[in-house]
């Protein structure tokens, strides 16, 4: 494929990382299982307030202290696989033509703009098939949230 990138995001989501947090992972998989998406078991929701109680991915030992845990980000990817990517392929999947000029599916990139001037404020491409942005960087970029969370420092 040429995507010199794919590899170590695949790897990465099975290892974890103990370095570089990344909590909108925790985040997505609530809101996966909150629809009923497969597996249903990996985080304990309070019911009343839908608020995390428990990721069983820290009670991992050795590694359940790390910023992204051992097949915490896999298991993600395999939520959305089988309950968004599979469920919706006729709809997802590019058309007879777009295959025959070479267009391949990839989970793909970001870009957030701004809407009082169009500019982008921000931009990522995978460099692979399998790698995603960091929403914590995208978070960085936008100014107003960046005011908000000084005013209330």
């Amino acid at each position: 494929l040429g995507a010199w990138a794919t590899p170590p995001a695949v790897i990465g989501g099975y290892i974890g990382n103990p370095f570089t947090p990344q909590p909108w992972i925790e985040d997505a998989l609530a809101v996966g299982q909150k629809k009923g998406r497969f597996p249903g078991n990996a985080l304990e929701i309070d019911p009343t307030s839908g608020k995390v109680v428990e990721n069983k991915f820290a009670s991992l030992p050795l590694v359940g202290e790390w910023k992204r845990r051992p097949l915490e980000l896999a298991t993600l990817r395999l939520q959305n696989m089988i309950d968004i990517s599979i469920k919706n392929w006729k709809t997802l999947a590019p058309n007879e033509e777009a295959l025959k000029e070479g267009v391949l599916t990839q989970l793909g990139g970001c870009v957030v703009v701004d809407c009082a001037s169009g500019e982008a404020v921000f931009e990522w491409k995978d460099p692979g098939i399998c790698a995603v942005a960091n929403f914590e960087d995208i978070l960085k970029k936008l100014p107003v949230l960046q005011d908000e969370a000084v005013a209330a420092v």
